[in-house]
Parts: C-alpha cells; structure tokens; sequence
C-alpha cells in the first residue's frame, strides 16, 4: 500500500470549524499529497459531510498523532488505499474520536473487484 486517505467528518453546525481544522492540517502536515474541498452532503459510504486528505504510507506513524492533535473533536476515518475496499474502511481502519457508522454496501471486496477487473468493466 503507497497511500493512505484520512477522512474528517461534520455536521452542518461544525462547518466553520472543519474549515479551520483543513487550514490547520495544511499548515501542520506538509507531507499530504492531496487535501480535498469541504463536501457538504454524504457520498459514497461516508454518513456525514467530509473533507479527504491523502497521506504517503511512509508518513503514516508521524502524520496520525498530528491529526489527531488537530481535529479539534471532529471523528476521522483513516485507511489504507488497496483493492479490498470493504476491508480497508474496516478491518483495516483507524479512527481517531467517534466511530461512525458507514454505508458498506457500495464497497468492494477484493473478490468483486478482480471479478470487474477480469471481466472488463
């Protein structure tokens, strides 16, 4: 695995602060390779509107705590990039403050993956 994707959770109350906390990660962790745009619905599995950061696998011991220090009492997601979509967003999870709940069923194990894979699509 070469990456990681942290994921910060808010609510609709929290958006100034998950602005604030963005700009804080930006400025305190040089290393990140991506830091997306506030999205202000769910999408995809995530329960809550989120921010994506991508962090190098290599970083990933130095650059948790950091985010951790920095969320300010947001919850954050943080998994591994690899085909096993549904084993990266759980067995293979971290999450640093509440647990939130997923929508797993659009995540791909490995074994529906290499299925599209071979079959083209």
């Amino acid at each position: 695995m070469e990456k990681f994707h942290a994921h910060i959770y808010f609510t609709d109350n929290e958006i100034e602060l998950a602005q604030q906390v963005r700009n804080d990660l930006i400025r305190a962790i040089p290393q990140l390779t991506y830091v997306g745009e506030l999205i202000p619905k769910p999408i995809g599995p995530h329960s809550r509107p989120m921010f994506e950061i991508h962090i190098p696998a290599a970083e990933i011991d130095h650059i948790a705590p950091v985010i951790d220090k920095k969320r300010a009492g947001l919850s954050v997601l943080i998994h591994p990039v690899q085909d096993d979509e549904l084993a990266a967003h759980t067995v293979f999870a971290r999450w640093l403050g509440e647990k939130l709940e997923l929508d797993l069923n659009i995540l791909n194990p490995i074994k529906d993956t290499q299925r599209i894979k071979q079959s083209g699509t």
